[in-house]
């Protein structure tokens, strides 16, 4: 491998760390401190229930 290819995949993988970083943290938001907010919990509880399709 040149140097060249090494550091352009150390600078995709910076990236790519920082996109599922972004994702994580949005993750635990969504999951742990959205259901604390009252008008959002009213939304979530008026939704249909999911129903799967076999």
């Amino acid at each position: 491998m040149t140097p060249e290819l090494l550091d352009e995949a150390v600078v995709a993988l910076a990236i790519l760390t920082g996109y599922l970083l972004i994702l994580f943290v949005g993750g635990l938001i969504a999951d742990y401190v959205f259901p604390h907010i009252p008008f959002i919990q009213r939304f979530l509880d008026s939704l249909p229930d999911w129903k799967d399709e076999d």
